[in-house]
């Protein structure tokens, strides 16, 4: 009998049962695991190859990391390292490409500062600081601690030398790596095998100090505030967006995060103040009157929706852009049939990509129902459909 086929969706689904199911055994027996480790990856081979017999080695493999990850935290013999060396080699024997110990090193260098093997952290890491945004701040750490662990050197002339030694400027130097690189941010937090939360208490402390270290380096402040967004940290997130500001006033990005943080906390007269600035100091972009025009949308003000619908067509925004806006505008201001009529003209615009503006029609019915929830969504799903397709026609992005 051939097997069935199923989407990337269904595996990860019944992945992610299977490991919910590990993860609770893990948790219960972990002693009786630590003593015979290669059965406890033979139960994870069969239980897979039962469950998913078609599993491609990508998603196999991923899988062995993630309860590697997982049997490492639970651990008593996790500070070990000659023992954690040996899991990770049953871990390497048990995945179906067998290469690559990327990963495994990672996990190694974090558990060695976790024990306090600060030098040795190093060495494991920085071949690796490419991987994740995460790792130079954690080695700049490891040399931070050193250099408050070591003694002032004296001079010939008997006195102590003055500023930095040499492990606070390593540490430093790691931070000017870190820009340098520019490493994706959470690539090994969505790999599902680092989100520990001493790491990220680390990475915020040096972020911190690097800014301090470093007062014009924008791009500190910029890799700290995509993991802030990322990990739902709206404290840290306004804290490094004020510092951003305040150095850097007049760049798009930090104005652009600043819109965003106005708009999330619906303070209208803050996104306008917002807007304002980037039309001041950015008068010939489309990207200023972009935003205050979805404001006008979200708000349903006529006077200012036209009057920033003009600029942009004097400055000349594609009239793709254009037309969605006004379908937007026509919509949340509760005028359907003029929306429709914008929606016709979204169509004749989009030609052969039409198809958009079916699925826009299809959530525009939903403003007329009774449930003012279903309203909700649909003004939220419309909104922020549209503005993708736009920012992506204005290549807008991010940086």
């Amino acid at each position: 009998m051939v097997n069935e086929w199923q989407p990337d969706a269904i595996i990860r689904v019944k992945l992610d049962q299977i490991k919910r199911d590990f993860f609770e055994y893990i948790d219960k027996n972990i002693d009786k695991i630590d003593s015979n480790i290669p059965v406890f990856y033979g139960h994870i081979t069969a239980a897979i190859e039962k469950t998913l017999p078609d599993i491609d080695d990508d998603h196999f493999d991923r899988f062995i990391d993630t309860i590697t990850a997982r049997l490492l935290d639970a651990s008593k013999r996790s500070s070990d390292i000659p023992f954690v060396e040996k899991l990770f080699e049953h871990a390497i024997r048990n995945k179906r490409k067998r290469k690559g110990r990327t990963i495994y090193d990672i996990l190694l260098g974090i558990k060695m500062i976790n024990i306090g093997k600060y030098s040795e952290a190093i060495e494991q890491l920085k071949p690796h600081r490419n991987v994740d945004a995460v790792i130079c701040p954690v080695i700049s750490y490891c040399y931070f601690v050193l250099s408050t662990q070591q003694s002032e050197e004296p001079d010939p002339s008997g006195k102590s030398i003055r500023g930095p030694n040499q492990m606070a400027l390593a540490a430093r130097e790691q931070m000017i790596e870190l820009v340098r690189l520019n490493p994706p941010v959470n690539r090994l937090k969505d790999l599902e095998v680092l989100d520990d939360p001493r790491i990220n208490k680390i990475f915020w402390f040096i972020i911190k100090q690097g800014t301090e270290w470093f007062p014009s380096e924008r791009d500190l402040i910029r890799i700290g505030l995509e993991k802030a967004s990322r990990d739902g940290m709206s404290d840290i997130r306004e804290e490094l967006l004020g510092i951003g500001i305040e150095r850097f006033s007049a760049d798009m990005y930090f104005l652009r995060e600043l819109y965003k943080v106005k708009l999330e906390k619906r303070d209208a007269g803050g996104v306008a103040g917002v807007v304002k600035q980037m039309t001041q100091q950015y008068p010939e972009e489309l990207e200023p009157l972009y935003y205050g025009m979805k404001l006008s949308v979200i708000t349903a003000r006529v006077e200012t929706y036209y009057r920033f619908r003009k600029l942009a067509l004097i400055k000349k925004m594609p009239l793709n852009v254009l037309v969605l806006l006004d379908f937007a505008f026509e919509l949340m201001s509760g005028k359907q049939y003029e929306a429709l009529a914008c929606l016709e003209e979204i169509k004749m615009k989009l030609g052969p990509r039409h198809y958009y503006a079916t699925l826009l029609e299809y959530v525009a019915h939903d403003f007329l129902l009774d449930d003012e929830k279903k309203v909700k969504q649909a003004k939220r799903a419309m909104i922020d459909s549209i503005d993708q397709y736009c920012l992506k026609l204005l290549k807008i992005k991010d940086q």
